[in-house]
């Protein structure tokens, strides 16, 4: 009889270790999986810091086409799942910053949105002569797409840049 009940132990036991295990293989899958993410969000965030300094410069290229990467306002471009099916290959600028860790270096493009003339406030009440004082801005859509460790892990981000 004790030898029956020593063998039950044992089969519950190996259970239990067993169920361990696996537990903790699919705890290393999802580590694993969360460092491919963050590494994509850092890569993606990269991007767009690089786009954002290219649009600091004092003088800016034309938004045309003619450069890759930079456009006027896209058609459909702030629509949801656009930037997924996107082209990115071919119609985006790719960073040089030599990211380690990625499968493929960040890439970014850059639309100019809107232009707009805006009031010049400088603090004093709102009269006709403030009204009349207008600067031109200009905003710029910055999107930026980055690859973690393997190419399942993708972040897409965007910022509105004014100038």
């Amino acid at each position: 009889m004790t030898l029956i009940v020593g063998l039950i132990m044992v089969l519950l036991m190996t259970l239990v270790g067993m169920a361990a295990i696996r537990g903790s293989n699919m705890q290393e899958l999802m580590a694993g999986n969360m460092r491919d993410r963050n590494l994509a969000f850092q890569a993606a965030e990269a991007g767009l810091r690089q786009g954002e300094n290219l649009l600091t410069n004092a003088t800016l290229p034309v938004f045309d086409g003619t450069t890759v990467g930079l456009y006027d306002a896209i058609d459909g471009s702030s629509s949801t799942g656009f930037w997924d099916t996107y082209g990115w290959a071919a119609a985006s600028a790719t960073t040089s910053m030599g990211l380690e860790y990625v499968t493929s270096q960040p890439r970014y493009v850059i639309e100019e949105v809107t232009s707009s003339s805006t009031l010049s406030m400088d603090g004093g009440a709102i009269d006709f002569a403030s009204t009349l004082k207008t600067e031109d801005t200009t905003f710029y859509r910055v999107t930026s797409r980055g690859e973690g460790g393997t190419n399942g892990a993708v972040v897409i981000l965007q910022s509105t840049y004014k100038r």
